[in-house]
């Protein structure tokens, strides 16, 4: 038996994931939290969310992004809020059920074609066999994209994405200079004001 009739009799042996009852929603969660020290707060958050079976895939200086687990997302927000003063929060969900289902129907639909290429191979004469490889190569690397797509899905399906925005919070007391925070105030002359109101 050739190398790819092993591949082939792999592929076609693997078992493909049933489509699950439950809701296929994948879920993102969005914070901007602002804070004293972003790198500390940086720190904190990726250390809350090992603690909680996630990871960090994206940090830069003000933002981090994490997967967690769906079932541990909202005890992480819950324990990042305290880092910071929580100024924006938002949630997105993308339901991929329709998707995947159409991934899993082209994926037997290949497959069953791929099967049927594997029993031509073995009645196939020496000029036909080269053509029917081909094909079947090409069927194979389609078959494999298809359950890297599915995967993808699950992927996201199981592990929440959580982005969280740093902005800089100055605690400085404000400085105290005599001007307004009201423009039109500080065009006024106070002093000939207040004179004017003390010799009335």
């Amino acid at each position: 038996m050739s190398a790819l009739a092993w591949v082939v009799a792999l592929l076609l042996g693997a078992p493909i994931a049933e489509e699950d009852a439950k809701p296929r929603v994948a879920v993102r969660h969005a914070l901007v939290l602002k804070v004293g020290n972003r790198d500390q707060a940086a720190d904190a958050a990726v250390a809350l969310a090992e603690k909680l079976d996630g990871y960090f895939v994206e940090r830069t200086d003000d933002y981090v992004r994490f997967k967690v687990p769906v079932a541990r997302v909202k005890e992480l927000l819950h324990q990042l809020e305290p880092l910071g003063v929580v100024i924006q929060r938002n949630v997105e969900a993308q339901d991929l059920g329709e998707r995947m289902d159409e991934q899993r129907t082209r994926l037997n639909s290949k497959q069953e074609v791929l099967q049927r290429y594997f029993a031509v191979l073995g009645i196939a004469g020496a000029n036909a066999v080269v053509e029917v490889e081909s094909q079947m190569t090409q069927l194979v690397q389609e078959i494999e994209g298809l359950k890297g797509q599915l995967q993808m899905c699950e992927h996201q399906l199981r592990l929440a994405e959580v982005g969280v925005s740093f902005q800089f919070r100055d605690r400085r007391p404000p400085v105290r200079d005599g001007s307004s925070s009201f423009e039109w105030l500080n065009t006024m002359n106070l002093a000939d004001l207040l004179w004017s109101f003390g010799h009335d």
